[in-house]
C-alpha cells in the first residue's frame, strides 16, 4: 500500500472511534483435541488504563462457539469480544469441527456428532490455552450461539 500511496477514507457510516489500547488483536491458534486438531482464534485481555492486581495470574476465560452448525468465525472486528477483552477477559473464538473453511474432512468431523464434537472442541480449546498459561482453569466459560 505504502508504494502506491496512502489509503483514503472516502465515506464513513460511524464516526464511532476505538483508542489502539483497548483493542485485542486475535492470534490464530491450532490445538489438540479427540478427532485430531481445532482451529480458533485467541484475542489477549487488552486495555491500557488498567492493570491486573494480582501477579502471576492467568486471565478468566470466555471461550465462543459459533452458530452453524457449518459456518465459522472470522477475525472482523466484534464489539461483543472486545467489551470482555477489554475487562480483563481472554477470549478464544472457535472453529469446531464442522466449520467451514477447513476442508471436507474436518467439515464432515460434525456429522452424526452435533453436541459432540463442538463440546469437546471448546473444551479443548480452553484446556489447551490453561496448559499454556495464557487461561485461568478455575475461571473458565463457555458461550456459543
Amino acid at each position: 500500500l505504502d508504494s502506491k500511496g496512502k489509503a483514503q477514507i472516502l465515506a464513513c457510516s460511524s464516526t464511532l472511534s476505538f483508542s489502539e489500547d483497548v483493542i485485542s488483536v486475535p492470534k490464530q491458534i491450532d490445538f489438540p483435541t479427540t478427532l485430531g486438531t481445532a482451529y480458533g482464534y485467541y484475542y489477549a485481555p487488552k486495555n491500557a488504563g488498567f492493570q491486573c492486581t494480582t501477579n502471576n495470574e492467568a486471565p478468566p476465560l470466555l471461550v465462543k462457539a459459533h452458530g452453524g452448525p457449518t459456518a465459522c468465525t472470522g477475525t472482523s472486528f466484534n464489539a461483543g469480544i472486545q467489551f470482555w477483552t477489554s475487562r480483563g477477559f481472554a477470549v478464544l473464538d472457535v472453529d469446531y469441527g464442522g466449520s467451514t473453511g477447513y476442508g471436507r474432512d474436518y467439515r464432515r468431523r460434525l456429522r452424526n456428532a452435533w453436541g459432540i464434537v463442538d463440546i469437546d472442541d471448546v473444551c479443548a480449546g480452553a484446556n489447551y490455552l490453561v496448559e499454556q498459561g495464557l487461561a485461568d482453569g478455575k475461571r473458565l466459560c463457555i458461550d456459543g450461539g
